[in-house]
């Protein structure tokens, strides 16, 4: 194949006639080699192009805001095609990386909003940070399996994309990949792939099912946020961190096991989720953060292991159906706003070993019933906050 990358020697007509050619493309450079380098198309009002053989390179930028390209025929002779080079493009439809690429660079084409078809030869082997960003025309894209790296948001705001598979050589799901994709309906993680990125399918809106497979051992923050469409996800034990906000606004989502792994249940983990009726939060867990659950208003009960010794703020406020919690002896704080606008909490147990329950911890939990100890914190506080309770455990 090498063989055929080198371009051959012209004749002086025909390197007449391609330099003309090359005039009308616009702007070019020559380097010592004979290299030649697109640096700028001029003709803004052409819709196809066809770049001439003798071309090596299309230089960063080159046809950037070429608002009337349609299409482009790019020969084997071009060996990168640089960062931004069709950006904003917005009628180019369908283009086909020759195989003389190894690289799809940096927002090569970011916004390409018309183009519906990109072919992409097994000579890439990575897809560079927003390469794609904004190509809400894209239904579907093969990516081949010598790719082993896409970028940061390489396909986010691909609105129409349905499907895709991520080769097997990808061992980390980057930030943003495939966020606002709201077509996309399935993913399959390949099993070598060991961390999943920020926001990695944030606001997939049609995501039904995902697998993750048991290699990963971390997820970011907001990687599944608003996927509204989520109704299942198994999450292996592999996984020893969750970040903030990995599942908020996950309203379809309807149960979940926690891997026992897992040290915190984090900030704003499944806030929003309000279609969950269950949770198994395992030993391993000692600190349930900052509006973990908050808005999760199908949950009924909740069971905190004995692991944990701090519930922060906010951390179940407004679970609208929660009836029954049992509170460890291992916690010893209980933070503001914790259950607060839990209106169906009819009892709880608070244990002598706390030692801190924060202002509006339980606001709005009307008929709440304290259980807990004579002479402790928990009837003290019951007793400022005239809640009915029952002591002498």
């Amino acid at each position: 194949m090498s063989a055929n990358l080198e371009p051959r020697v012209l004749t002086e007509k025909e390197m007449e006639e391609t330099e003309l050619a090359l005039s009308r493309i616009g702007k070019y450079t020559k380097d010592e080699n004979g290299e030649i380098t697109i640096t700028k198309y001029t003709d803004k009002n052409a819709e196809t192009v066809t770049i001439p053989s003798i071309v090596t390179r299309i230089g960063d930028k080159a046809f950037r805001r070429c608002k009337s390209l349609q299409s482009v025929t790019i020969p084997n002779s071009v060996k990168s095609i640089g960062k931004d080079a069709f950006l904003r493009c917005k009628s180019l439809s369908e283009i086909s990386i020759p195989d003389s690429i190894t690289e799809i660079e940096e927002r090569t084409f970011f916004c390409c909003v018309s183009l519906s078809k990109v072919t992409i030869p097994d000579s890439v082997t990575s897809i560079k940070d927003r390469a794609f960003w904004g190509c809400s025309s894209l239904l579907q894209l093969d990516i081949p399996e010598s790719v082993t790296l896409i970028g940061d948001g390489a396909f986010s705001n691909c609105s129409s994309l349905t499907e895709i598979d991520i080769p097997n050589g990808v061992t980390e799901i980057c930030e943003d990949v495939f966020s606002y994709c709201s077509s996309l309906t399935e993913i399959n993680i390949p099993s070598g792939v060991t961390s999943i990125g920020d926001y990695a399918f944030d606001r997939c809106s049609s995501l039904k099912r995902i697998d993750i497979p048991p290699t990963v051992t971390k997820i970011g923050d907001g990687v599944f946020g608003e996927c509204s469409s989520l109704r299942e996800i198994a999450i292996p034990d592999s996984v020893a961190s969750i970040g903030d906000e990995a599942f908020l606004g996950c309203s379809s989502l309807l149960e979940i096991s926690l891997p026992n792994g897992v040290a915190e249940v984090k900030n704003g983990a499944f806030s929003g989720c309000s279609s969950l009726t269950k949770i198994d939060i395992p030993n391993s867990v000692t600190k349930i953060c900052g509006a973990a659950f908050v808005e999760c208003s199908s949950l009924t009960e909740i069971r905190i292991p004995d692991s944990v010794t701090k519930i922060d703020g906010f951390a179940f406020d407004s679970c609208t159906s929660l009836r029954e919690v049992y509170i460890p002896r291992s916690v010893t704080k209980i933070d503001m706003y914790a259950f607060r606008d839990c209106s169906s909490l009819r009892e709880i147990y608070i244990p002598r070993s706390i030692r801190y329950i924060g202002r509006h911890a339980f606001e709005r939990c009307r008929n709440l019933i304290f259980t807990t100890e004579i002479g402790s914190y928990g009837e003290r506080y019951a007793k400022r906050r005239r809640i009915l309770r029952v002591f002498g455990l």
